[in-house]
């Protein structure tokens, strides 16, 4: 065997235990299953891994770009993990996760797809809190049942044409429980749910000749904003002005009379 031989196989080799090394070193992403029911949207997989730092879940509407952070996962212990996401947009959803360890290797998972009819969001009666606080959701003992199952049957991703296991979701946090955590929503002062903004929709009998006026409160009932004078049918309030996200108690008052009260959701 010739000198040039034997630098043909030790070179072979050298790639054959780089290949071997980098495909130990990479984890096995894992696979997102996800479901919709009422405009809430429900991610879970199963993680096989110990010494995770944090887990960001993210979102776009085009499954390639414009990837941004809407929560981070509660529980990132070893075994079945998820998301609950309250506030979805109108149309496409597709969601990764960005996990951190704590040797600072960083990776994304696969990305999935949900879509969101925009009536199911208009309709919605309800007000929700932000999605940092349905994530408690997940954290009780009396909740903490999220399974992921794998189909023996593959299936195909429309989104690639590809074969990909079939995951569901077997059991899920009910929609009641998370029913449980919100309020009715209000026919005057609501959450925009396609911009976030707060909406003012006063009657339709709308007299210029009342003073409506709105207080704002945050969850130690301190006023955080008022509005003193509603002089238009139709108000928008800027979500930048409540400063933080979460639920707000609201007061609107004709006149010196208390015309409703109710809450609406920062997210």
């Amino acid at each position: 065997m010739t000198m040039q031989h034997l630098k043909r196989q030790s070179f072979f080799l050298f790639l054959l235990l780089c290949s071997a090394f980098v495909s130990r070193a990479q984890p096995t992403l894992p696979d997102l299953a996800a479901v919709t029911q009422k405009g809430i949207n429900i991610l879970s997989w199963v993680s096989p891994y110990e010494g995770i730092k944090s887990i960001a879940v993210q979102r776009s509407a085009d499954s390639i770009y414009n990837y941004a952070t809407i929560g981070f996962v509660k529980n990132t212990k070893k075994g079945n993990q998820a998301f609950v996401d309250g506030h979805p947009a109108p149309g496409n959803n597709w969601y990764r996760l960005y996990i951190v360890f704590n040797s600072d290797l960083t990776w994304y998972s696969n990305a999935i797809k949900l879509f969101v009819d925009s009536s199911q969001l208009a309709n919605r009666n309800a007000v929700l809190p932000p999605n940092d606080s349905l994530q408690l959701l997940l954290n009780t003992k009396k909740t903490e049942r999220v399974v992921v199952t794998t189909s023996e049957k593959p299936k195909i991703d429309t989104a690639t044409g590809k074969a990909a296991p079939s995951l569901t979701i077997s059991t899920i946090p009910d929609i009641d429980e998370i029913s449980a955590y919100t309020y009715i929503r209000s026919q005057y002062i609501f959450t925009n749910p396609f911009t976030g903004h707060v909406n003012v929709e006063l009657p339709d009998n709308f007299d210029k000749k009342s003073l409506f006026s709105i207080d704002f409160f945050d969850d130690k009932n301190r006023r955080i904003l008022q509005v003193p004078k509603v002089n238009e049918h139709s108000v928008i309030i800027d979500k930048r002005n409540f400063q933080r996200k979460g639920v707000y108690k609201f007061e609107l008052r004709k006149d010196s009379d208390m015309l409703e009260t109710g809450y609406i959701t920062i997210y």
